[in-house]
């Protein structure tokens, strides 16, 4: 049920392929990082069955890092949200490097009011961060982490450059903040990242 519900996300951004991870929350809805969408032209989810779904970004949230996604007729279950806590075990579902779909196992480390910028490192930012024992890989971004009952705790959204198999996650609460937000269509993805 968590793989089929698990998208491979991909954009022109500036002239070059932009690819990331997400999955499906509700309806048509469907959640990645707003780093993997930002300046996109276009957006498209790639299904597990590699059929291939035009997307429309309705909620770009640079300070969270994280984004919504509209997928008319995606097809796919939504799946539940729960509470993170400290020990939590599972795994990331994703598509590290744009390839199949991978599923990393994880342990929350612990969960921290993290202060930080956004996506542009212009804002400063407080976020709900999950640190992750995870070997993860660019790709990941936007992916679920999925605890032993099919439950998304966190959105992965970023790697230690300077530890190995660290990794960082957004909370739930953060995840539950976006997804309460009103939509109302379309929305600008801003610039480019770098």
């Amino acid at each position: 049920r968590v793989a089929v519900s698990t998208v491979r996300v991909e954009g022109e951004a500036c002239g070059r392929l932009q690819e990331g991870s997400g999955f499906v929350v509700a309806g048509d809805l469907v959640v990645t990082n707003a780093h993997v969408v930002a300046g996109n032209t276009s957006t498209e989810v790639v299904r597990t069955d590699g059929s291939r779904a035009a997307a429309v970004v309705v909620t770009f949230d640079p300070d969270r890092d994280l984004a919504v996604l509209d997928v008319p007729g995606i097809d796919r279950p939504a799946l539940p949200i729960g509470d993170a806590e400290e020990g939590a075990r599972g795994g990331v579902y994703g598509h590290p490097g744009g390839g199949d779909l991978r599923i990393a196992p994880f342990e929350v480390a612990r969960q921290v009011d993290a202060r930080g910028s956004d996506i542009y490192d212009e804002d400063r930012t407080v976020r709900s961060v999950l640190f992750l024992s995870a070997h993860l890989r660019p790709g990941d971004s936007g992916s679920a982490l999925i605890d032993p009952t099919g439950t998304v705790i966190g959105v992965a959204f970023a790697i230690a450059p300077d530890r190995d198999n660290v990794a960082y996650a957004l909370s739930d609460d953060e995840l539950t903040a976006t997804l309460d937000a009103p939509r109302s269509g379309a929305v600008d993805t801003g610039p480019c990242i770098g």
